[in-house]
């Protein structure tokens, strides 16, 4: 699978190669000069850092094609081509062909539709351009910013535990 910026209306969906991931966790300045935008995303704890690392080596050692589905995308916004969030998947499709995605926006971003469009413009992507046939979301049960989120990008509530409530957008009816 090529790497592909998906332009959307005010947002630019953009996919890091293996350096720009790296530069990302060690060195934003330099990231800011390699990809001409500026960082204000969310912040990097530890306990990120330490599973984008693993993320790292996990798809490093899969075949190139298969990146894609272990590194993260920026979420920049056009205006002034700052990086406001990300979205990634959580590794390779399942038995099932279905996909995990996680996302993240900083708060001063919120409420503005960005994190909408750029779940919609990445839900739209996977339709077009894989054999994916169910997106998997995760949610604390106290989220309900999140929920809502999934709710508006047309993905329904299928599983909940204890701690977190699961939707699922079907590709194949969506």
């Amino acid at each position: 699978m090529k790497k592909e910026v998906i332009l959307l209306e005010n947002l630019d969906l953009y996919p890091l190669n293996s350096e720009e991931l790296s530069l990302w966790l060690n060195d934003i300045s330099t990231l800011e000069k390699t990809i001409n935008c500026f960082y204000n995303g969310h912040k990097i704890t530890e306990e990120l850092r330490d599973y984008i690392y693993s993320q790292l080596i996990i798809g490093l050692s899969e075949p190139e094609e298969n990146w894609i589905w272990y590194t993260y995308w920026f979420i920049v916004r056009k205006t002034d081509n700052t990086i406001i969030g990300t979205l990634s998947f959580k590794g390779k499709p399942n038995i099932n062909d279905e996909i995990e995605i996680g996302y993240a926006l900083n708060k001063e971003y919120e409420n503005h539709g960005y994190m909408t469009e750029a779940l919609r413009g990445l839900c739209q992507w996977i339709k077009e351009n894989t054999d994916i046939k169910a997106i998997i979301a995760e949610t604390k049960l106290d989220n309900k910013k999140s929920q809502n989120l999934l709710k508006r990008c047309k993905f329904k509530p299928y599983k909940e535990t204890d701690y977190s409530l699961s939707f699922k957008l079907n590709i194949i009816s969506a």
